[in-house]
């Protein structure tokens, strides 16, 4: 992803409240975060990947990303498959996946419809956080 320090990828079958809290608190640190980055560097990339094959996703989305303002969070549509070469688990309502500066995975989230409540958002978060560069 040219031009992004991947950060981490959230794999999703639909648009829920416990996962807009989420990408909007994401969002969030990586504003606070590329604040304090130099002039030039790569963005950081988290994306929200929704495995779906609703042909009104991609709207669904735009609409989505503006309601929240959101900056730094890239969200985009897949097949209901997911891509590939990420295995995504069909049994997965959604699987966040956070990697290292060296885009080594560092932490894996698979979560069953309803499992993503406060305390498993607060998990991701801090994995997230905990892989952003520190300046």
């Amino acid at each position: 992803m040219d031009g992004y320090g991947l950060t981490a990828l959230i794999f999703a079958r639909e648009v829920s409240g416990p996962l807009t809290g989420l990408v909007k608190t994401i969002d969030r640190q990586l504003d606070e975060t590329s604040a304090r980055r130099p002039k030039g560097a790569d963005r950081l990339g988290v994306f929200v990947i929704f495995c779906n094959d609703d042909p009104r996703m991609s709207d669904r989305l735009k609409e989505l990303a503006a309601r929240e303002g959101l900056k730094h969070v890239v969200l985009c549509t897949h097949n209901s498959a997911g891509p590939r070469r990420y295995n995504v688990a069909r049994g997965a309502d959604l699987t966040a996946v956070v990697y290292d500066p060296n885009e080594t995975v560092t932490a894996n989230f698979p979560l069953l419809k309803g499992e993503l409540d406060e305390k498993k958002s607060k998990a991701v978060l801090q994995a997230i956080t905990q892989a952003l560069p520190r300046r």
